[in-house]
């Protein structure tokens, strides 16, 4: 169902607010940085937001998979284009221009592909498997519940459970829980579940999100935050404002005091729980020492740290530069070497104690170019991302190819799930690819796919175990309604009557 025009047209204003910010807070970088610099920041800018441009306009159908896909080039390829990392400016002006247009040359061709796909008519024609709405909305609020019990669990120093069953819960309720976060406040969004659930749902959020942060890893918070609200936008077409404001100023000052809250509980000689009843307190204590670091001006005679911001941590167009440095001289193309290990990635470990580790392409593209030896990477990993990746193997023609199958399968996965209610499988596998394609800014191919076929493994539990079987119903109208009065699945797509058809 595509979305009313006043909230397509608030999403719109909203992202040419948010590229007018963004322009404006960098116009000095970009008169300061060499002209082919600039340049080469401006044509990614636009490649990688064009496609958030067209889903925020109501241009295409579906969930943002690729839009969201395309966004993480903005700040790990164009903005690091204007930060001060050293990695970056350890190259010429050209060989930032050059880098760039192999970015744009990557992002238009899958732009283009996953275009074509997503902006075709869809209407729901094959059967679905697909959870009851009214048991989906309880088993997945009490998922999120859940993990907000874990967390405690584990924040709090519990016992009782065995470590390898542990293991093996914790995996589930925290990948459901997850899933159950995006899913429910996409029905919150769109306002199609129950008040009073909509209630117990933001309970148990801000539970799972405090407990997430007591145990002082603020980034886990800030991803549930950050999931939720993305959810809530995308099923809405709008912002959840007092949701958002909570998330501004309570949640993101946190981060000025975590590293004295840190020092202090995780240095000492035993390990440090906390129990709920001592969170406020906790929290009291942390929220002080943000304050005072927020508030300090350092006096001349102090030696203020300077440390990496995002944009500089997250930048991943330096390895494009050295692999554009390097091969095909004096290193040869890999010619698809990390590619061919895909298919033994995705075999379990339990059939095959042999397997390469997951970052096994990652490893081989960084010996290949020697920038480490082999017993190196047994210690640390430098991540390369599928762009740098698809240089080194294939060079430009790699960069389009890559490019044009990623808009493929986000497209197709996409089309497939539009329509569907968001307790099918088909809308959940959208979630979870969505989920990785902001994920994999660092990954290789190798990784992604082993990441995506585990992490598939409870959906096609659920669908097979769980799910039932819907056979859309063709109506030239509106599909048949319930008891209380709305469509079973309001989601379906349902087709336009035909001129001159007759009226049932």
């Amino acid at each position: 169902m595509s979305p009313s025009p006043p909230k397509t047209e608030t999403m719109t204003l909203l992202f040419w607010a948010g590229m007018a910010a963004l322009l404006f807070s960098n116009l000095d970088k970009l008169r300061q940085v060499p002209q082919s610099t600039a340049i080469g920041a401006l044509l990614i800018g636009v490649a990688c937001m064009y496609p958030v441009y067209l889903w925020c306009a109501g241009r295409v159908q579906g969930l943002p998979v690729f839009p969201f896909f395309s966004m993480t080039y903005l700040w790990t390829f164009c903005l690091p284009l204007l930060s001060g990392n050293l990695n970056v400016w350890s190259y010429s002006p050209e060989a930032h221009l050059r880098a760039a247009l192999t970015t744009v040359l990557f992002l238009v061709s899958g732009t283009v592909v996953w275009l074509q796909i997503v902006s075709t008519p869809q209407t729901i024609k094959k059967p679905f498997r697909a959870l009851k709405t009214n048991t989906a909305d309880n088993v997945f609020i009490s998922m999120v519940a859940a993990g907000a019990f874990l967390n405690m669990y584990v924040v709090g120093g519990w016992s009782g459970i065995p470590d390898k069953l542990f293991t093996i819960v914790r995996g589930i309720i925290l990948g459901l829980s997850f899933l159950g976060i995006f899913v429910l406040a996409y029905r919150a969004g769109q306002n199609s579940m129950p008040r009073a659930k909509q209630y117990i749902f933001f309970i148990s959020l801000v539970a799972n999100i405090v407990t997430a942060a007591a145990g002082l890893i603020l980034k886990t918070s800030l991803t549930l935050f950050l999931l939720s609200v993305m959810a809530y936008v995308i099923g809405g077409k709008k912002l959840p404002m007092l949701g958002l404001l909570m998330g501004i100023f309570l949640l993101l000052p946190l981060h000025h005091g975590k590293h004295e809250m840190r020092h202090k509980y995780w240095e000492g000689p035993t390990a440090h729980y906390v129990q709920p009843w001592q969170y406020p307190a906790w929290f009291q204590e942390w929220w002080g020492y943000a304050q005072a670091n927020k508030n300090h001006v350092p006096q001349r005679w102090e030696k203020v740290e300077e440390k990496e911001s995002f944009v500089e941590r997250s930048s991943v167009i330096h390895m494009l530069m050295m692999a554009q440095a390097k091969i095909p001289e004096p290193f040869s193309y890999l010619e698809g070497k990390t590619y061919a290990i895909i298919p033994g990635l995705i075999v379990p470990r339990v059939l095959n104690p042999n397997k390469l580790r997951s970052h096994e392409g990652t490893h081989m593209l960084n010996v290949h170019v020697q920038r480490q030896t082999y017993e190196q990477t047994l210690k640390t990993t430098i991540a390369w991302g599928l762009l740098p990746e698809a240089y080194a193997n294939f060079g430009y023609f790699g960069c389009a190819l890559v490019g044009g199958i990623l808009g493929a399968c986000y497209g197709s996965i996409t089309l497939a799930a539009i329509g569907t209610p968001p307790f099918s499988a088909r809308m959940m596998f959208c979630v979870l690819v969505m989920s990785l394609a902001l994920a994999s800014t660092e990954w290789t191919a190798g990784v992604y796919a082993a990441t995506l076929f585990q992490s598939s493994v409870p959906i096609v539990g659920i669908k097979y175990a769980f799910m039932k079987i819907y056979r859309p119903r063709i109506l030239p109208r509106s599909p048949e309604l319930t008891a209380s009065g709305q469509p079973p699945y309001p989601h379906l797509v349902q087709p336009k009557p035909r001129v001159g058809s007759p009226s049932n």
